[in-house]
């Protein structure tokens, strides 16, 4: 058995292949920088830890692949259409989800809190609240006991429920299969109408796929009208000039977002995170796409990874397997 890491290695991910290299010395676990020559090894190798040197093309060329391990939880990135058609398995990794969770809930407290603005101004010296006698019902909003959305109830949205529980929130979750009972949510369904007219607040944790692309688009934002948007999951999730339309005309109270529709490059390393300008709305949080990137988030995606090699290697199936028709 060959596997073959195409991702980069910090030193964490370095002691986490020494460790499973002892439990199966027969496996070759290959370092992408070792390699000299490619073509020379890429028909012996059964698995591949993702990395963004992966190219289609270069996928199409791997004879004998049983396997890719995505170590973190997004996907779409992937050919899944050709996968499927070669049978190749996808195991990404949800270790980050409780982390995640926690950031689309900070991000919640910081646009219901009014924290960013609230700083900006007094760095002018600009007062808001009581002291500058405004009224109490233009100060910020609290979160406790409101009704809370979740769009999508994997791993994310689980852990989100969670938190959402310690502040006595009604959490309604949205999922396409549906379940008897999830933890911590009170009431699941389908309809995504429902949810949006029966919570104040609503947290997107779906991945992006084929059905989700676009789910939130201008007819469902016409019925947002006062409620607040917080988006952990995929940009495109969102239609990003109906989000802007919602927010210009004042129909959503206000949207918190850690992923996007522009991302920086080589080419382009400073670059606005969307089309239209919404930054300059003072009822918007904007995050870089760091839910699930920090040391405690990055070792514990490394560690679920870990994980689905050795059952991978132990049971010729991953823990965590993607269903390459939905995309999650």
């Amino acid at each position: 058995m060959n596997i073959l890491f195409m991702n980069k290695l910090n030193s964490y991910w370095k002691d986490k292949i020494i460790e499973i290299k002892k439990l199966f010395p027969e496996t070759e676990f290959i370092n992408w920088q070792d390699v000299k020559d490619l073509p020379e090894i890429i028909n012996k190798v059964d698995a591949v830890v993702y990395g963004e040197n992966l190219t289609e093309s270069l996928l199409k060329k791997f004879e004998n692949l049983k396997v890719i391990f995505v170590p973190y939880a997004g996907v779409n990135q992937l050919p899944l259409e050709l996968l499927k058609e070669k049978g190749i398995m996808v195991s990404n990794s949800h270790g980050n989800a409780r982390v995640v969770a926690e950031k689309a809930l900070s991000l919640a407290f910081a646009l219901l809190g009014k924290i960013v603005v609230y700083h900006k101004d007094l760095e002018k010296g600009i007062w808001h609240g009581f002291s500058a006698g405004e009224s109490v019902k233009n100060s910020w909003v609290s979160i406790q006991s409101k009704r809370c959305g979740v769009l999508g109830l994997g791993n994310i949205g689980r852990n989100l429920a969670q938190m959402l529980k310690a502040f006595d929130c009604r959490v309604i979750g949205y999922k396409r299969n549906l379940e008897m009972k999830i933890d911590y949510v009170d009431e699941i369904t389908d309809d995504l109408n429902y949810v949006i007219q029966n919570s104040d607040i609503i947290f997107v944790t779906l991945p992006l796929t084929k059905y989700t692309k676009g789910l939130i688009n201008q007819e469902a934002f016409s019925k947002m009208q006062g409620k607040y948007l917080i988006n952990v999951g995929r940009g495109d999730v969102i239609d990003q000039k109906a989000l802007y339309d919602a927010l210009a005309s004042k129909t959503i109270a206000g949207a918190a977002i850690d992923v996007w529709y522009n991302y920086p490059s080589k080419d382009k390393p400073c670059i606005l995170p969307s089309n239209y300008p919404i930054h300059n709305f003072d009822n918007v949080v904007l995050s870089p796409h760091v839910a699930g990137y920090n040391t405690d988030a990055t070792k514990y995606s490394i560690d679920r990874t870990i994980e689905n090699i050795k059952s991978f290697l132990e049971n010729g199936e991953p823990k965590d397997l993607i269903d390459l028709e939905y995309g999650y």
